[in-house]
């Protein structure tokens, strides 16, 4: 598994479940805490290190690893994945970036990569761009109550708010659905966060 987040934690579970003789999973970021930190003040979210169900039933985990390349054998299938240790470093005037460790690269065996990474935005090229819309600083497509800069374009779920749960996704579309519906029809027998179902009859 790519990928140290909820996505690759269930990733890890299922790949169990079906029979996979060894599972491991690599992250980029260092390892976090067990516990929170001054830098991790209440009531933010700690990003502390957790540990599923589905680690619990058996995982290499691997910290601040990057995965430099797949390895194939002659017929074409995959057999190892090309890795390398990563560390944190901050440069006077810059932000902080990832950097490869000399002499840290390896190969390690592998048969089957499942990737369960995030990412920072939508894709830019292509859709976005034909359609002119706004994006903000974050490179997601900017969006009051989910209109776009474009009349007529709306966006919600990842594509405006950035990466997140799928429940924030069903949730804005949702309310995508009923603004749309509004500005489709003047008006919209949706439900709403802020309109409940009973509120529309009369």
């Amino acid at each position: 598994m790519i990928g140290g987040g909820d996505t690759g934690s269930d990733c890890v579970g299922t790949s169990n479940r079906h029979g996979a003789k060894s599972v491991t999973q690599i992250e980029i970021l260092p390892k976090p805490p067990k516990e929170r930190t001054i830098a991790m003040p209440w009531p933010n979210w700690p990003m502390i290190l957790r540990t599923s169900t589905s680690h619990e039933e058996g995982c290499e985990r691997n910290w601040s690893i990057i995965t430099k390349a797949f390895v194939g054998d002659e017929q074409g299938n995959l057999k190892a994945l090309k890795i390398a240790e990563v560390e944190m470093k901050q440069e006077p005037g810059k932000p902080s970036a990832l950097v490869e460790v000399p002499g840290t690269e390896k190969e390690i065996p592998c048969e089957l990569v499942l990737l369960a990474m995030g990412f920072l935005h939508p894709q830019q090229n292509g859709m976005l761009e034909q359609l002119g819309v706004d994006r903000d600083e974050r490179g997601n497509v900017k969006a009051t109550r989910y209109l776009t800069s474009v009349e007529g374009v709306f966006a919600a779920g990842d594509m405006r708010r950035g990466q997140s749960l799928v429940v924030w996704a069903i949730s804005e579309g949702r309310e995508a659905a009923r603004v749309v519906d509004q500005y489709l029809e003047g008006q919209s027998a949706l439900d709403a966060k802020e309109v409940g179902i009973l509120s529309l009859i009369k």
